[in-house]
């Protein structure tokens, strides 16, 4: 009797453990889904599903990305090369997974071992060539940055070649090489080759992949080639057009046609590219209208995606206007079609967090990440990692960023 007595206590206790067991791990799994308080008070963060509604696209890994460039770690190599280290495992912590590291500035200047482009003197060491290392080591995304046409040095090649500058409607030079030039557009691409060769990256990244918008948009080309240029592709004599406006049929013509020189470059950058015997991809950094950035700055990024020219497009909506972020971001997503037998473009939206346009806050920050998510984009590219201080950083550490 006692011992069935025991026997009956102690497969009592054990299934009343075994209920407590479940219950706490219920319990515990409807705080994490409720948000409820768990441990110490602390109010635990719901899980997200993927969104089944979301084009296939939308649900490759997540790209957490930022714009980067020398001067946030200066020009002596042994500073330079422990703020790298510090500065990526930082970054890793955030679940940053992609760094678009400037290597051809505005001035023309580049920031690799270049027998090609004029290195900037106070960089005498391979920058590019460390900073890559460093990533490598972290199982970081590289894209090498480049700002395509701006060369306000007129260095090198440039200087050799002062015709290769845009020419304004007041026959005055602008500080911008011409889209429009065959020879224009083979030195920058041969800049990005030399890279590639060197380097052995996956991705080339393009900034200013288009004309000027100052001192007016659009602002094209009027020197004597592009006009040579212009009548023998489309037979219309530029000088003959009286009315330069859009109410003109030829002006559109004029128009679309510099447009087409941009996107020109990027199918020639392609070809070049291909012929390297890597499969390097092209993310392009872009205006945040594709309509506009059309017909003022010759960009058209819509048409880059449909025609599969690159597999990354980063609309820069540098705003603090949530709802004006939303509008865009999903604009930007619905031009997403498949640009050919299983291949897809992501979109990644760029989020100014410090720049011209506005002064972001880490709850703004997370926000338009949210949104981006709901829009069902691939991203987010934060501008720029000299803004990207420890009040980001943390916000991205204590908050779930990936769908």
């Amino acid at each position: 009797m006692l011992s069935n007595l025991q026997t009956a206590l102690r497969t009592g206790i054990i299934r009343g453990l075994s209920f407590l067991l479940v219950f706490l791990i219920i319990g515990g799994a409807a705080s994490v889904i409720t948000g409820s308080p768990g441990k110490n008070g602390q109010k635990l963060k719901p899980i997200k599903e993927p969104k089944v509604d979301l084009p296939e696209s939308a649900l490759s890994p997540w790209v957490s990305g930022v714009w980067m460039h020398p001067g946030m770690f200066g020009p002596d190599k042994e500073l330079a090369a422990d703020k790298i280290k510090r500065t990526l495992d930082d970054y890793a912590k955030a679940g940053i997974n992609t760094l678009i590291m400037l290597v051809k500035d505005t001035s023309g200047h580049v920031y690799y071992n270049s027998e090609i482009g004029v290195k900037d003197l106070a960089y005498d060491w391979d920058f590019f060539g460390l900073f890559l290392a460093e990533a490598r080591k972290r199982k970081m995304e590289v894209h090498p940055w480049f700002c395509v046409f701006p060369e306000t040095g007129l260095l090198g090649q440039v200087r050799e070649h002062p015709e290769w500058l845009i020419v304004g409607p007041g026959r005055e030079m602008v500080r911008t090489v011409n889209p429009a030039l065959p020879q224009v557009r083979a030195y920058e691409i041969s800049l990005m080759t030399e890279l590639v060769r060197k380097y052995g990256v996956n991705w080339i990244h393009l900034d200013y992949i288009r004309f000027p918008c100052e001192p007016t948009e659009p602002y094209f080309s009027h020197d004597a080639q592009t006009r040579q240029l212009f009548k023998e592709e489309t037979g219309i004599d530029f000088g003959s057009l009286k009315a330069r406006d859009s109410g003109n049929p030829y002006w559109n013509v004029w128009l679309e046609w510099n447009r087409d020189q941009v996107t020109r470059l990027v199918k020639e950058l392609r070809a070049e590219l291909n012929k390297t015997g890597r499969q390097v991809k092209i993310s392009a950094a872009v205006f945040p209208d594709a309509d506009n950035a059309r017909v003022l700055i010759g960009q058209d990024w819509e048409e880059w995606m449909r025609q599969g020219l690159v597999e990354m497009i980063c609309p820069m909506l540098y705003t603090n206007d949530t709802a004006l972020f939303d509008k865009l971001i999903k604009k930007a997503v619905s031009y997403r079609d498949p640009a050919g037998p299983g291949k897809k473009v992501l979109v990644c939206a760029g989020l100014g967090l410090g720049t011209s346009h506005n002064q972001s806050t880490p709850d703004i920050m997370i926000e338009e990440i949210r949104l981006a998510q709901e829009a069902g984009a691939n991203g987010v590219i934060f501008f720029s990692g000299h803004s990207l201080k420890e009040p980001f950083l943390k916000e991205m550490r204590d908050t779930l960023l990936c769908p």
